[in-house]
């Protein structure tokens, strides 16, 4: 006789998920959000503009966001493990062949249209899996499986800057393609379906992205990404040009790596006590605040600092998101629905590093991308504002 469904809510099991998703982003977005790292010494290599590298950028993320729709409904119906697997041996090629790619169209194809699809691929079929295995414990657990994407970038930031100086970019990605692959297929093997699977019909999908509740989701993210976004494509150029070392240029990414971890476990675990949906605003505070000390940044320091608080900001927006979708409109079709809903991620990387690369490209001035993600930071605040008004009954009670 089978189990109760039911009774593996919340059970080891559950757990075991957690860790594949923790991989799943550790490793995926670990690796996109080193783009930074590699976009000097490969625009010099092919004799490219800030822009256009600028561009490829918005194709992996895009390419991550925009598919995710489709990854996730795939995910609904046939489970998590087949479609991370695929991404894991995706994302493997894509990666070794970007190493061994000779021309700027080609690099294109490979690491922007390959590590873009395998991202597709890992992230929200991984997360969405969590956020049903679990009922009780779906914030922190939540947060653990994100934080991954923290702890990802702590490590492959300044790995990155390391393996290129001494190996150059080439090896580095030779590297990164044979680690990513197999760490993925680990991964996809302690992924499984949900116990549970709720009602998945499209036209209940389509009522919850019409309402004005997922508008001001879809609206808050996207400005948050170019927020976010920006500051990732232009921080290690930004640090260089003010005089830091390659290294030093891409621990900055890796510290707010680390403290995207403090805002996705430490933010979430406050939830209960202040209320899920009022520390996700907060998160959206602190984001605005930390580009207060980015304006100003002369000197290394002040960036390290700027980077330590922008991480609690991002890692929280990033945490909450998905458990505020869900507490909201529920877990029926939850895969398909952040799908979705993070395809404004996708626009932000298609209108904020582009942006920004066109004026720098334009002034030589580095600071244009501070006034950008600013400015983005603020309209994300603005939006996210009003989701008060949405709160669940359980929500309105624990933050009385």
């Amino acid at each position: 006789m089978s189990p109760d469904p039911k009774s593996q809510i919340d059970s080891p099991q559950a757990w075991l998920v957690v860790a594949g998703a923790f991989i799943g982003a550790f490793v995926s977005f670990g690796v996109t959000y080193t783009f930074g790292v590699f976009l000097r010494p490969m625009a010099l290599a092919f004799h490219v503009s800030h822009a256009t590298m600028s561009v490829m950028f918005a194709v992996i993320a895009g390419l991550t966001f925009f598919l995710a729709p489709l990854t996730g409904e795939l995910a609904d119906r046939y489970g998590p493990r087949p479609v991370v697997g695929f991404g894991a041996v995706l994302m493997g090629i894509a990666l070794i062949l970007t190493g061994r790619a000779q021309s700027f169209p080609l690099v294109l194809v490979t690491y922007g249209g390959g590590l873009g699809c395998a991202a597709a691929c890992i992230y929200i079929p991984a997360i969405s899996a969590v956020g049903e295995w679990f009922e009780k414990r779906r914030d922190i657990a939540l947060g653990i499986a994100i934080s991954g994407i923290g702890c990802g970038t702590l490590v492959t930031a300044p790995l990155s800057a390391l393996l290129i100086e001494h190996y150059g970019w080439r090896a580095a990605f030779t590297i990164f393609g044979w680690s990513s692959g197999v760490l993925l297929l680990l991964a996809a093997g302690l992924l499984r379906r949900p116990p549970i699977v709720g009602e998945r019909k499209k036209a209940a999908i389509g009522d919850k992205l019409r309402t004005p509740a997922f508008g001001l989701l879809y609206v808050s993210l996207l400005f948050a990404g170019v927020a976010v976004y920006v500051s990732f494509v232009f921080i290690p150029a930004y640090a260089a040009d003010i005089g830091a070392s390659r290294v030093a240029g891409a621990s900055v990414i890796g510290y707010i790596g680390a403290a995207s971890v403090v805002g996705r476990l430490g933010l979430n675990a406050l939830a209960p006590r202040f209320g899920l949906l009022r520390m996700y605003q907060s998160a959206y505070l602190i984001l605005l605040v930390s580009f207060a000390l980015w304006l100003p940044a002369h000197s290394y320091s002040l960036l390290v600092l700027f980077g330590l608080v922008m991480g609690v900001g991002y890692g929280g927006i990033a945490a909450m998101a998905p458990a505020v979708a869900a507490a909201i409109f529920g877990v029926a079709g939850l895969g398909e629905l952040l799908g979705v809903m993070f395809t404004g991620f996708g626009l932000a990387c298609i209108v904020g590093p582009p942006l920004a690369g066109v004026l720098v490209d334009q002034t030589h001035d580095y600071h244009w991308p501070v006034f950008v993600a600013t400015a983005a930071a603020f309209l994300a605040l603005l939006f996210v504002v009003p989701l008060t008004r949405y709160a669940t009954r359980r929500e309105r009670a624990a933050a009385a």
